[in-house]
């Protein structure tokens, strides 16, 4: 079963889809190459909203995790750890999600054994994932990378299954500290 955290992620996704299904309708396949020209900023648009639903599930499954690992403390302290940890996150980064899940008690997440799948091995997931971030970064900051439907499908395809790992390392964890399997 799925946390809630990402099925949360997958409803965020169909507006990336919503903006994918735009850029077919602006450029429709068969065009040659300036199709990709046409419908850039319809891409550039869609980078941006995948890298802020994978950042905001690595957030919320975090905050659900801290809530169930840190019981003995209150409420309120456990927010504070929130605002001052997930809340400050912008930009879910391999580096910065390793640093996040590190107040957790899951060092390096990133690098978990479990955090790679079939012919995607887990240096390739945390390079796919800091190149999403990157094309994210360009951007915001006035750039225009050049982005090809086919590369954000595949990166859609890549934070569905990291969600997926992250998912299966958190609740462990959390299992291994409460004896409650979270999700």
């Amino acid at each position: 079963m799925p946390s809630p955290a990402r099925t949360h992620l997958e409803s965020r996704l169909q507006d990336f889809d919503e903006l994918i299904a735009a850029r077919d309708l602006v450029c429709p396949d068969g065009r040659g190459r300036g199709r990709d020209a046409q419908g850039a900023a319809i891409l550039r648009s869609s980078v941006v909203l995948l890298s802020a639903a994978f950042e905001a599930y690595v957030e919320e499954v975090y905050d659900a995790a801290v809530d169930l690992v840190f019981t003995q403390v209150s409420q309120g302290e456990r927010n504070t750890l929130k605002n001052d940890t997930s809340g400050k996150l912008n930009n879910a980064s391999t580096a910065k999600v390793n640093r996040l899940f590190f107040n957790l008690g899951i060092p390096w997440i990133m690098k978990h054994r479990r955090v790679r799948w079939q012919k995607f091995s887990n240096a390739s997931v945390q390079k796919e994932l800091d190149r999403i971030v990157k094309a994210r970064n360009e951007v915001a900051h006035g750039e225009s990378p050049y982005l090809r439907k086919a590369t954000l499908l595949r990166w859609k395809g890549v934070i569905q299954r990291l969600a997926d790992r992250l998912d299966e390392v958190v609740a462990d964890h959390v299992h291994a500290r409460t004896t409650v399997r979270p999700w």
